[in-house]
């Protein structure tokens, strides 16, 4: 999820909900995210830092969903796949963090952007 403020989101999924926060990043003058645990799955949230794109990526909206993350053991085989029934990248695969990812353009995926990530690649 994109959101206007890390800090009330921190405070709804982790005291509100009582969602245990499980990660943090930053990329300095560009995000801050965290990841909540719910269930089998991980919710994160992200703070766009540069104004104007936030406002660009969130319009008036304090939260909004942005992409879904589907955890692969093998991106290059699920891009592989994903290419023989249409589905197109919006760049190559990148690194973050020791993860490989990968982000769908949303009109080959059903109008929803996935982002593809195979986590502690090693080359």
């Amino acid at each position: 999820m994109i959101v206007r403020s890390i800090d009330d989101a921190k405070r709804f999924l982790g005291e509100t909900l009582g969602l245990p926060l499980v990660k943090e990043t930053h990329i300095p003058e560009k995000t801050r995210a965290a990841f909540f645990r719910c269930g089998g799955c991980e919710i994160e949230v992200i703070e766009v830092l540069p104004e104007d794109v936030r406002q660009r990526r969130l319009g008036d909206n304090a939260a909004r969903i942005e992409h879904i993350a589907v955890r692969v053991e093998n991106l290059d085989d699920v891009l592989t796949h994903l290419a023989g029934q249409g589905g197109e990248m919006d760049a190559p695969p990148l690194l973050h963090d020791g993860d490989r990812m990968s982000f769908s353009v949303p009109a080959s995926t059903m109008g929803v952007r996935f982002q593809f990530i195979q986590k502690n690649f090693e080359k």
